[in-house]
């Protein structure tokens, strides 16, 4: 071989390689990003949950007292008994039951 096709040669080894190193550092990059947005995604999915469980607190005592009132319990809230101290004292607590 010739000094000029062992240059030419050199130079297109040396190019691929170069190549390599820049798809592999990109795809380093890519992975870094892919990871931050899997992140994100998580930490919204848990701000997601916790508005969700706090709307399902502020829904509750509504819920709880609608219920209540369908199945036509003797259950009573605590504030209530308190309220009522010198009346007939109801059967149940709602605060009593497990």
């Amino acid at each position: 071989m010739t000094a000029f096709r062992v240059c030419v040669l050199f130079a297109a080894l040396a190019l691929l390689a170069l190549a390599v190193v820049y798809l592999r550092t990109e795809q380093t990059r890519s992975a870094a990003r892919t990871l931050k947005l899997e992140s994100r995604w998580v930490e919204l999915r848990r701000e997601l949950w916790q508005a969700q469980t706090g709307v399902a607190r502020l829904q509750a005592p509504e819920q709880v007292h609608d219920r209540l009132g369908w199945f036509q319990s003797d259950l009573v809230p605590p504030a209530v008994v308190a309220q009522s101290a010198t009346g007939p004292r109801p059967k149940r607590l709602a605060s009593s039951q497990p």
